[in-house]
């Protein structure tokens, strides 16, 4: 069960990688953090304010099912300096968890 549901969450988080990098262009790469529960990304930016905390700081959705996400998700934004220096989430695993997503341009 936990295979299959990751296997459903991962194509969930490539829909949602493909809108966000549709609605910001500016986004160079989307990292996926594999979950059996939730959708975990960290999209890399330029043109993002710097983490000031030290830690990786994402932001929770619900499940939007009328838009094709069932899971609820949570995103983060960081700048490519910060990449594999912030602290994660609990529960997050380590930055060697992280998947690069190929989401294309339109």
């Amino acid at each position: 069960m936990v295979a299959a549901n990751l296997s459903k969450i991962r194509k969930e988080a490539g829909r949602l990688a493909r809108a966000n990098k549709d609605a910001e262009p500016n986004i160079k790469i989307i990292y996926w953090f594999p979950h059996d529960v939730e959708i975990r990304l960290v999209e890399v930016e330029e043109n993002t304010v710097p983490t000031m905390s030290g830690e990786l700081e994402p932001f929770y959705f619900s499940a939007a099912p009328k838009e094709g996400i069932r899971s609820a998700s949570a995103i983060a934004i960081i700048r490519p300096d910060e990449y594999r220096k912030l602290k994660l989430p609990q529960g997050w695993g380590t930055w060697n968890d992280a998947v690069k997503l190929e989401v294309s341009p339109k």
